[in-house]
C-alpha cells in the first residue's frame, strides 16, 4: 500500500481477521481486482471508473475511500 492510512489499515485487518488470511493477502487480492477491473474494455465501465477516480486508477485507500463514499450516498437508480 501505498500511504500509511490507519482507518484503511484498521479496516484491511478486519476483513484479513474475518476471512482467516493475511492482511497481506486482502492488499493483494484488492490489488488485483482493482487492476482487473481498470483493464475492462466495457464503456460504460470505463465511463464510470472516469465518474469515480478522474485522477486514473486508484490506491487502494483511494478506492476504499471513495466506495464508502458512495456506499453512504443516497442509490442514483439512473447509472
Amino acid at each position: 500500500m501505498a500511504k500509511d492510512s490507519k482507518p484503511s489499515n484498521e479496516l484491511l485487518k478486519k476483513i484479513a481477521t474475518y476471512h482467516g488470511v493475511s492482511v497481506d493477502e486482502v492488499v493483494r487480492d484488492m490489488q488485483d481486482t482493482i487492476d482487473a477491473t481498470w483493464d475492462n474494455p466495457d464503456p460504460t465501465a470505463r465511463k464510470r471508473q472516469q465518474e469515480l477516480f478522474p485522477n486514473g486508477k486508484p490506491s487502494i485507500e483511494e478506492f476504499i475511500r471513495v466506495m464508502a463514499k458512495q456506499a453512504l450516498e443516497p442509490a442514483d437508480h439512473s447509472i
